[in-house]
């Protein structure tokens, strides 16, 4: 095999779906193959695992997509290679050497042309006795060295209040108990993204490229009936689509802490006005409001408290866990607080503002 210099592994969802995370961390722990995931992928690698490089894409963290970008052989495992991941097709392979491990045809040398094609499920990929090029230490301490450069709280400058990076983080230590993690669409869940750390026991599940706001709360649901606590992460936006389904929770006594990143705006969508629409805010901020979720939790017989300050914080995370049952935590967000960093359409994945 040829020897690379910068070996990168771009791990989704397909190393769960096909029942192999177990051999996949045995995999990558034998040959200490720095791994990066999508945003399907978060869960495939514990946070603090010493492979684990970060997530990736167009609202993926600085440094992992440095790694991303700047690797001369990249092994795809159950992963698509779809835009929103390589940020502008035209700019990403380069002169890069990829293999892309796939059950799924459909997604071979789709977006990404010129890639060499393993069409077969990952388990029996896995299983079999391969090898992989040792990974040189400067690589190693190339990303760390830009991990340690940008780390994703600092991201947000002048914050107003409660920064949701930082939040995500501090919501993840407190929530050893969670079986889950499910979160929703648009800021709440790049935040979560970026920021979040699971253990290696805990499922991220989210709606992915589907976009599809409101899914987070009937997610969570399911998730609760089959696991027991879960945390529900979500925004005012998507959980006014299904906020009704609060009424089933509540009916089911189901373990489900309700985490509102509550930016009083669909702020996904405001980013987009200030980027590209002159900062038109129809729909978004204007003609746009969202209740008392707390009145509306306690209403449905859900206990609930709301936080706006950074120094509540701990305050809104001890409440949410001392309680057994259902919980509603409503996080306070300035309206204009962006997500970042992120790649602007048509950049290359590393060029980051």
């Amino acid at each position: 095999m040829k020897k690379y210099s910068r070996p990168l592994i771009l791990a989704g969802r397909g190393v769960r779906a096909s029942g192999a995370i177990e051999l996949f961390r045995e995999y990558v722990e034998r040959y200490k193959i720095p791994v990066v995931t999508s945003l399907l992928g978060l869960d495939v690698l514990p946070y603090n695992h010493p492979q684990r490089v970060g997530f990736i894409g167009i609202y993926g963290n600085r440094w992992a997509n440095y790694a991303l970008g700047n690797c001369d052989t990249l092994y795809v495992m159950g992963s698509r290679l779809d835009s929103r991941q390589t940020g502008s097709p035209e700019l990403f392979k380069g002169d890069k050497h990829i293999c892309h491990i796939d059950i799924e045809s459909g997604e071979l040398n789709n977006n990404i042309k010129g890639c060499v094609v393993i069409h077969d499920d990952l388990t029996n990929y896995l299983y079999k006795d391969l090898q992989f090029p040792e990974v040189p230490e400067e690589w190693i301490e190339e990303i760390e060295t830009e991990k340690e450069k940008y780390p994703d709280v600092n991201e947000l400058k002048n914050i107003n209040g409660i920064n949701p990076n930082e939040f995500i983080h501090r919501l993840s230590r407190e929530s050893h108990e969670a079986e889950a993690f499910i979160a929703d669409v648009g800021s709440n869940q790049m935040w979560t993204a970026q920021s979040i750390e699971l253990n290696k026991d805990q499922l991220f599940l989210t709606s992915g490229g589907m976009g599809a706001m409101g899914y987070s709360l009937p997610a969570a649901i399911g998730a609760s009936f089959l696991l027991g606590d879960v945390v529900c992460i979500t925004g005012d936006g998507g959980l006014q689509i299904n906020i009704q389904e609060l009424q089933t929770i509540s009916r089911n006594n189901l373990p489900v802490k309700i985490v509102v990143l509550n930016n009083h705006c669909l702020g996904m969508i405001r980013q987009f006005q200030d980027l590209y629409f002159d900062s038109r805010y129809q729909s978004t901020i204007l003609d746009y409001s969202a209740p008392d979720f707390t009145k509306v939790a306690i209403a449905y017989g859900i206990e609930a408290s709301s936080i706006s300050r950074p120094e509540e914080i701990e305050f809104g995370l001890q409440k949410l866990w001392e309680y057994q049952g259902a919980y509603l935590l409503d996080v306070h967000i300035d309206p204009y607080t962006n997500v970042s960093p992120r790649v602007k359409f048509g950049d290359p994945i590393t060029k980051m503002n």
